[in-house]
């Protein structure tokens, strides 16, 4: 076993990489199961519990400010713990500071700014409410989700290319799975079923809110499973590292 570590010292490594990247994968699609369930069976429990199916611009607001906070937000905030625990893996292994660090960095830079269309609107409900109320009715949903789409390809695609980096292969799954997830969430996210104001999210416009419910939950568990999918096959290439080189070790003893 000395000749098999010494010719693939970072066998090991990538094969812990790999694992790594599963389990992350399992959190982040766990979220976005959370988040798919959340709208589909609490969402009229909370319009009852903030008064957002009254008539009062003061329940709307918070049913409205609950929904950002306990649904949106925490998309965007997951994927800091994504973010550090696949630079951990990346931090075992001997990787030049490249394409896949830079694309871990520039998916935080969009994860932030999603968090702050998130929640900066919040601070101008005192001064200038009006004009936070246009911006969630008018623009958050396709700002926001069109921020968390492209931190989530850059974020899921590092990994991807990392791999492509060592094995000299083309990994089609889990780029197509990544680029899959990211992409429907975009799409959606300028689509007609979403084009829905975070104010209008009450029993006044129940037909809107049954078809979001069910849209958004669809693409949280469409997404979830596409991640899953990334994840796997991530750990099995990275896995087959250590696969071939045993099996090239094994045969070189032979002869």
């Amino acid at each position: 076993m000395v000749r098999l570590i010494e010719d693939q010292p970072d066998a090991f490594t990538y094969r812990a990489f790999g694992r790594r990247i599963f389990f992350t994968g399992l959190l982040v699609a766990a979220t976005y199961v959370a988040a798919g369930t959340i709208v589909l069976q609490e969402s009229e429990a909370i319009m009852r519990q903030t008064g957002m199916d009254s008539e009062g611009i003061v329940g709307q607001i918070t049913g409205a400010m609950v929904f950002v906070m306990i649904v949106f937000a925490p998309l965007a905030l997951s994927m800091f713990l994504l973010i550090r625990l696949i630079r951990r893996a990346f931090g075992q292994l001997e990787v030049e500071r490249g394409l896949p660090l830079t694309m871990l960095t520039l998916s935080r830079l969009a994860f932030m700014a999603a968090i702050t269309v998130a929640f900066a609107p919040m601070g101008l409900a005192i001064d200038a409410p009006v004009t936070a109320i246009n911006f969630y009715q008018e623009r958050f949903m396709t700002w926001f989700f069109t921020l968390v789409g492209i931190g989530l390809a850059l974020v899921l695609l590092a990994p991807v290319r990392q791999l492509q980096l060592r094995t000299g292969r083309l990994l089609w799954v889990p780029a197509l799975a990544g680029a899959f997830a990211a992409g429907y969430l975009v799409w959606m996210a300028h689509s007609s079923a979403w084009d829905i104001s975070v104010f209008q999210l009450s029993q006044e416009n129940l037909d809107a809110v049954k078809e979001f419910r069910t849209s958004f939950t669809f693409t949280m568990l469409t997404c979830a499973a596409a991640i899953m999918t990334w994840s796997w096959t991530i750990s099995r290439n990275a896995s087959s590292i250590l696969v071939r080189q045993k099996a090239h070790f094994f045969t070189q003893l032979g002869r």
